[in-house]
């Protein structure tokens, strides 16, 4: 999913005005001495297994596939394997609109026709464009808050503006094809998705947790408490960016994002397209393997690649164009992407930093990541200064702040980078734009079942246990991380 923040000065013209008041990113004042940080461990096996050949990061919405996670391996012993995603149904995802704007909805004809888009193995822009051709709109006017996962079964709001809906049917109470189907709900003054966040508060995440041992299932237990806060339910997490958010990353060999800001627009290019992953299949799977086998011979590649947008670049070279004026004709989400990529490591790197600052290394839960290893404080040790803190997506002209500036120094550090070098020579998009993000989420309304045998991996005594784990999040935050925090 999109991280919801709200972008300071972003093209497409959500968040709003930066502050003067530096004080409002963060309450604690106080100068906050980090530990050294020691090299930044390489990430130790993690036990993954993707069982949907068809399933590739580089989607904005989340794991895609079924996907097994493993804490690291005890004396280099692959750790049990533990599934999410086995089936869509195994991952639900229910947006929850903001109250206001429900209150506003109407059954008298409005602005704005509002239907409930529930779908199933199809990516959010795929289920729009069936919506659409169904109602008889372009897929564009079509208004949604987010993009929500495509190896899932997720619900959310979606606008039509009225004037669009000129056919006979106007706004019929429901529309179905294969994937999805399409709830009315009613008229609104406003669109889903307008004035920012508006028509949306969060996430309901109902989530099966497959291939677990009695000793993972403890350990969960053991994490829940650890990260529970208060009598509320809510487990305190730190609010990183989640593995989908780096799919411009997914082969492991580095940021497009880093390469731009040098100006090595040919780099950039090449760790887009021309850099095979695993994960990658279909038009993609041919698409970066192609350009990796012959780079450099672009009248060749621009006949013989798939039709996907990205090919655009490659044609452009052939034309004789230079590797930035290539780099423009790539999709505008994959290279705004690209630079929001590389900003979420740089923060999830300060965030890291961050949690060695509020706890001893000891009591810290540690759980390993492709991108990373994620630290997790116990909601106990959390001074309440802490719990307040805002860090945001650095941007050239960003002003470091305690209590998490000396944090972000070394992230930058880490890079070989200034906080001013966050720009790319020669372009006005994309741009590096500041955005604000908490340090710490609550994932509320939390619940853990009891783990029980899983019917599903057959019978007899050595069966899995399997589990269902629920909470709430805010726009903008991963559930990914929080089954990250309760060790998986």
């Amino acid at each position: 999913m999109l991280a919801g923040d709200a972008r300071i000065g972003h093209p497409d013209g959500t968040g709003g005005g930066a502050s003067d008041d530096r004080g409002r990113l963060f309450r604690g004042q106080g100068e906050v001495r980090l530990p050294r940080l020691r090299a930044r461990p390489q990430p130790q096996h993690h036990g993954w297994r993707v069982q949907d050949p068809r399933c590739r990061m580089g989607e904005r919405a989340g794991l895609h596939g079924a996907v097994s996670y493993g804490l690291r391996p005890a004396r280099g012993r692959p750790a049990p394997a533990m599934t999410i995603r086995r089936t869509p149904g195994d991952f639900l995802v229910e947006e929850r609109p903001g109250a206001r704007f429900l209150a506003r909805l109407s059954s008298d004809r409005g602005a704005h026709a509002v239907w409930r888009l529930t779908k199933e193995s199809l990516t959010t822009p795929a289920a729009v464009e069936g919506l659409a051709r169904a109602l008889g709109v372009r897929p564009g006017v079509v208004g949604y808050a987010g993009l929500k996962d495509k190896h899932a079964r997720t619900s959310q709001l979606v606008s039509v503006p009225a004037p669009e809906l000129r056919g006979p049917a106007g706004a019929p109470p429901r529309l179905e094809a294969r994937g999805w189907s399409a709830e009315f709900l009613g008229w609104s003054p406003e669109p889903v998705g307008g004035g920012g966040a508006a028509s949306m508060e969060g996430n309901r995440f109902t989530i099966i947790v497959r291939g677990l041992t009695a000793a993972r299932a403890r350990e969960m237990d053991r994490r829940a408490a650890l990260l529970r806060s208060g009598a509320n339910g809510s487990l305190v997490v730190l609010n990183y960016f989640g593995a989908q958010r780096f799919g411009s990353a997914r082969h492991g060999k580095g940021f497009a994002g880093r390469r731009l800001i040098e100006g090595d627009f040919e780099g950039a290019l090449r760790l887009l397209i021309a850099t095979p992953a695993r994960k990658d299949s279909g038009k993609l799977r041919a698409l970066t393997r192609a350009c990796a086998a012959k780079w450099g011979r672009w009248d060749e590649l621009a006949r013989e690649l798939p039709r996907l947008p990205e090919r655009r670049a490659v044609e452009a070279l052939a034309t004789g164009a230079s590797f930035k004026g290539a780099f423009g004709t790539l999709p505008q989400i994959t290279q705004t992407m690209a630079v929001e990529a590389y900003q979420s490591h740089l923060w999830n790197e300060t965030a890291r930093a961050c949690a060695a600052a509020i706890v001893a290394q000891d009591q810290l839960l540690r759980s390993d990541d492709e991108f990373g290893a994620m630290l997790f404080p116990p909601a106990a040790a959390i001074d309440p200064d802490w719990r307040a803190v805002v860090v945001p997506l650095l941007a050239r002209g960003s002003v470091l702040a305690p209590p998490w500036a000396e944090a972000a120094d070394r992230a930058l550090e880490s890079e070989g980078i200034r906080v001013d070098d966050l720009r790319i020579p020669g372009l006005r998009r994309p741009f590096f734009g500041e955005a604000l993000r908490p340090l710490f989420v609550e994932a509320s309304s939390f619940e853990m079942s009891t783990p029980v045998p899983d019917g599903a991996d057959g019978a007899g005594r050595s069966r899995p246990l399997v589990r269902t784990v629920r909470f709430d999040l805010p726009r903008g935050s991963y559930a990914t991380v929080v089954l990250r925090a309760l060790g998986e």
